[in-house]
């Protein structure tokens, strides 16, 4: 791919998103508003959360989501899905102080994110989330096996 064309600059660009959210994250949950769409969906903390769920994504990051206070991202991968609209799938280690009285829980998460590039051509967070991530293929077999309740 030629240094400078417009696929490059979409992953540079996803990329560079990405990253500015997770600052968001980090300083707190209604901060990363400045990045989503109205209709935008995050599954994170075990929920599914949009516009319409109970609680609402908005509800959620302003009332209950507990901010990062670290994060380092690994791994970043940024899948062109058109000239207007790429995901991003990546590691992160990160944690987050729960209880005053506790020290911050550390996480491994596996993310995926999806931006699409409107019409006044600024990109917009469509998509975004987190899940646990395992060390081992074995790990995640044993957790993920269909006879599994959870499943």
């Amino acid at each position: 791919m030629a240094e400078g064309s417009i696929r490059e600059r979409l992953k540079r660009d996803v990329k560079q998103l990405e990253i500015h959210m997770w600052r968001a994250l980090r300083d707190s949950g209604p901060a990363v508003f400045e990045y989503t769409t109205d209709d935008c969906t995050f599954a994170i903390d075990g929920m599914v959360l949009d516009k319409d769920s109970k609680p609402t994504l908005k509800e959620y990051m302003e009332k209950t989501y507990k901010p990062y206070d670290k994060y380092e991202m690994h791994d970043i991968r940024i899948i062109e899905l058109d000239l207007m609209a790429a995901s991003a799938v990546y590691k992160v280690t990160a944690s987050r102080l729960i209880s005053d009285h506790e020290p911050p829980e550390k996480y491994t998460l596996l993310c995926a994110s999806s931006w699409a590039q409107g019409a006044d051509a600024e990109w917009r967070l469509k998509m975004h989330a987190e899940g646990e991530a395992f060390e081992t293929r074995e790990d995640n077999w044993r957790t993920l096996r269909p006879s599994d309740s959870r499943i």
